[in-house]
């Protein structure tokens, strides 16, 4: 006779804290995977394994995770509403965990790069799907504080990897020239899956995307759980946001299937423009040079002076700053809002990499000022990683899970995802080559771009703090031009009496009758 054991059916709270709990684990292995390469190429082992390769096949090397990336979230953007949002991390754990025993196990840089490769793969579906399923299940108040919480997560698995790092090559003279040395950090990948899969089961689906494939009496009832303890259907908040809910999705299911060409349509849902909002987010979020700092950070640091001990050192130190920083928007992000958080984060990041340019071509011209340089070179580099942990750090990622509309909204994190990865790419393979060849102006570069940004931010982003995702839809439906920064923080109203009592449409253009019933257009 088999034995059932039932799974305790958490409500409110512990339902909430346990969905953040299997985010955070697929989060923080997919930093732990970023931050733990970038210690281990330095290493005489790992070379030694690898045949020493030049500055060009080491970029290669380390750049091959981004490809994976890359892919990942193209393989999100095509596949991951099929999927489903728990499946899709399934899936990018499982990935990432055959990617990690291919890559502790090589020989050869061929096999090095297809476990990178495969690695990214999982980490691209993993960090497209995470932010939307968490943005997706939170309610619109709480929604960017638990969204940046899982972010942080992704910096605590970069530092871990960089102390862990520190840990195996300056704590461990036994190891000291051994394979060891790298493989296990490299192996530490597969411990975070094991988390995620024995907690993920007891995990909701997604209310949003469950009505987008039709699943509607679902919809009520995970609600419902996710409000609280012995919550009824039956309670106004609930039934309003299941009335508005399943109204969008089957007024968007009305317009038809989703396909490749409406990504790029403009009309009542403004999908094309909505994306490219997602794509710039992911692109400025990378266009700060943060991969510079994040994968070569003891090299940067030996770049201003430092012997490779204190590299590690003020590298690790530098992690726990951004980590720090990328804690403090929970206190503030829904007062102050994304844009603004946005600006500030591009100003104070790209006035850093500046300071840093100046602080390595003192240095260069003025040996004797070497020493002093290079510690106010590190000083800069601190605060540009607290910084960027305050703003784009979490925002690229909670903007590209919010902005896109209901239909195409994991197309939009995706698209994030995929203009962050490939941004990332260009930083990964160029920084060895830069750093090796124009020194300080490398960093000039990052700065440039990076306060480039800014108008571009206050021009055409729209506010979406406080927002729901379904008033995200009536923004754009009302204001369907690229320059909103007059109306960028205006408010629309969602009055779910008037949207469940309209009729069904069965065209594309009849949603203008509700539409002007809440917008006044």
């Amino acid at each position: 006779m088999a034995i059932k054991i039932k799974t305790p059916k958490l409500e409110g709270r512990p339902l909430t804290w346990l969905l953040l709990f299997t985010a955070g684990m697929a989060f923080l292995l997919f930093g732990y995977d970023m931050g733990v390469c970038g210690g281990v190429t330095e290493l005489h082992a790992f070379r030694a394994t690898f045949g020493y390769p030049d500055a060009t096949i080491l970029g290669l090397m380390v750049a091959s995770y981004n490809i994976g990336c890359l892919a990942g979230a193209a393989l999100a953007f095509c596949l991951g509403d099929w999927l489903g949002r728990k499946r899709s991390i399934i899936f990018g754990c499982v990935v990432v965990s055959i990617g990690a025993v291919l890559q502790c196990s090589a020989f050869s840089q061929a096999q090095w790069i297809v476990g990178r490769i495969i690695a990214g793969i999982g980490t691209g579906s993993i960090s497209s799907t995470v932010p939307v399923w968490v943005s997706e299940c939170s309610k619109p108040h709480r929604r960017g504080v638990l969204v940046i919480l899982e972010v942080t997560i992704v910096i605590g698995g970069i530092a871990l990897s960089n102390w862990s790092n520190y840990g195996f090559i300056y704590r461990s003279p036994w190891l000291n020239g051994t394979d060891t040395q790298w493989r296990v950090p490299i192996a530490g990948q597969l411990v975070f899956p094991l988390f995620v899969f024995a907690t993920i089961g007891m995990c909701p689906e997604s209310p949003r995307w469950l009505a987008q494939v039709g699943r509607y009496d679902e919809v009520a009832p995970l609600l419902a759980r996710l409000h609280g303890k012995n919550i009824s259907v039956d309670e106004p908040e609930v039934q309003a946001l299941t009335d508005s809910i399943i109204q969008t999705a089957k007024h968007e299911a009305a317009i038809g299937d989703t396909n490749w060409r409406e990504c790029f349509e403009m009309g009542e849902l403004q999908n094309f423009r909505r994306l490219v909002l997602c794509g710039l987010a992911g692109f400025f979020q990378q266009a700060t040079g943060i991969q510079v700092v994040v994968y070569y950070a003891p090299a940067v640091f030996a770049n201003v002076g430092m012997d490779p001990e204190m590299s590690f050192i003020m590298a690790g130190g530098a992690q726990l700053a951004f980590l720090v920083g990328s804690a403090l928007p929970t206190l503030y992000i829904e007062r102050l809002g994304r844009r603004r958080a946005m600006m500030m984060c591009s100003a104070m990041t790209g006035t850093c990499m500046l300071a840093v340019a100046v602080c390595v071509a003192l240095g260069g011209k003025h040996p004797e000022w070497k020493v002093s340089t290079g510690w106010a070179a590190t000083v800069f580099i601190f605060i540009y990683e607290f910084t960027f942990g305050m703003g784009w750090n979490s925002m690229s990622w909670l903007y590209g899970s919010e902005v896109a509309s209901f239909r195409l909204r994991n197309k939009g994190s995706a698209t994030q995802n995929l203009c962050n990865w490939a941004t990332a790419i260009i930083a990964v393979m160029t920084t060895p080559i830069g750093l090796q060849n124009i020194g300080w102006c490398f960093y000039l570069v990052w700065a440039t771009v990076t306060l480039a940004g800014i108008p571009i931010v206050y021009c055409c982003f729209p506010e979406t703090s406080g927002r729901s995702l379904e008033q995200m839809d009536l923004f754009f439906a009302k204001y369907r031009h690229w320059r909103i920064n007059k109306v960028a923080h205006e408010w629309i109203e969602l009055p779910s009496d008037d949207i469940a009592a309209s009729p069904m449409p069965d065209s594309k253009n009849s949603f203008s009758h509700v539409e002007e019933k809440i917008v006044g257009v």
